[in-house]
């Protein structure tokens, strides 16, 4: 376990990431394409053929290129108030309590912020895909909830956290007065 493990603790936290710069560039990116698309819109003096099977005219291209214009507004508004969302958050962490563990929703526009699972309903604790990890998917009875990698930090490994994990759910279900 980490320094942040206190033996006197019952709760062990493991601080994340919060995923700004991802969030933040995907917005630049849409904006830049909305920007793009919208100028097309409203500058296009020509028709436009889709792979060789859909031909617009002039009116057809210009109505194309203005609804992808807002599309990409709309993804660059979404990562901005996805932004907006984990700010909002106080803690930005994984705390691992003697019934619960509780992480930051990895869905930031579902009411929910947070994610608590009951140890006792935990049935497994994976790494996906198993090649090459990216999440930590957290299999309870009914669901499954991810925690993606990315945004663990420095000094935390996948395979700690979900160590960390496991240990505190085989200890639930050694102490019977721990669960539920």
């Amino acid at each position: 376990m980490k320094p942040s493990d206190q033996a006197g603790s019952d709760a062990l936290e493991i601080p994340l990431r919060r995923p700004y710069r991802e969030l933040v560039l995907s917005a630049l990116f849409f904006a830049a394409c909305a920007a793009v698309l919208a100028h097309r819109a409203v500058t296009n003096d020509r028709g436009l053929i889709l792979n060789g099977i859909l031909p617009f005219e002039r009116g057809g291209a210009d109505v194309f290129y203005a609804a992808l214009a807002i599309l990409s507004g709309a993804l660059c508004a979404l990562g901005l108030v996805g932004a907006a969302r984990f700010a909002a958050l106080k803690e930005f962490r994984i705390l691992l309590g003697p019934r619960s563990v509780t992480w930051p929703s990895a869905h930031p526009f579902r009411a929910a912020r947070e994610v608590t699972v009951l140890l006792d309903r935990i049935e497994a604790v994976e790494m996906q895909p198993p090649a090459r990890p990216v999440t930590l998917v957290i299999r309870e009875d009914d669901r499954a909830h991810s925690i993606p990698l990315r945004w663990l930090a420095e000094g935390w490994s996948a395979q700690e956290v979900g160590g960390a994990i496991i240990a505190r759910v085989r200890a639930a279900q050694a102490d019977p007065r721990a669960g539920g």
